[in-house]
């Protein structure tokens, strides 16, 4: 009767330790699946985003209102979903579930691109874009972090 207690207490033991390497796998697997949709997205905003300042593509449609803040929010906040993902859902500061690295990096950026817009000579900085970006990469962020159950990867608990 003891050894089988000995076992079970074992067994019971040593669950916790290959459920984190479980969970540490799946991360794993999970941040590599997002990378190859990181570069897909990525390919997609920086062909529109080229499109854009080489004037192939229209920057605004007059037919449809706000389509242009759309588009940024819809871009921006993949972008951000991807980034995210890849890095594992990061926090910024160990130990601080939010802000997280990858939302952060593309807002950044996004703020970067504004003002680059501002110095061509075919496309204009907008607060309104900003804000539909920043619109865009918190809520589609948050979404995908409740979707994914808010998994955290145990390195980062």
């Amino acid at each position: 009767m003891a050894l089988e207690e000995f076992s079970w207490s074992l067994l019971a033991s040593d669950c916790p330790r290959a459920l984190r390497r479980y969970a540490v796998h799946m991360t794993a697997a999970r941040s590599s699946q997002f990378r190859l949709l990181l570069c897909a997205q990525l390919a997609l905003v920086a062909a529109a985003s080229a499109g854009a300042y080489l004037g192939l593509l229209p920057t605004s449609l007059p037919s449809v209102p706000h389509a242009d803040l759309v588009g940024h929010a819809l871009g921006f906040g993949l972008l951000a979903v991807c980034v995210d993902g890849a890095l594992g859902q990061r926090p910024l500061r160990r130990g601080v579930p939010f802000p997280r690295l990858g939302p952060a990096l593309v807002l950044a950026g996004a703020g970067l691109e504004e003002l680059a817009q501002g110095l061509s000579p075919r496309r204009t900085s907008s607060v309104a874009d900003f804000a539909a970006d920043a619109a865009g990469v918190l809520l589609l962020s948050w979404m995908a972090r409740r979707l994914t159950g808010g998994g955290r990867s145990p390195e980062s608990r």
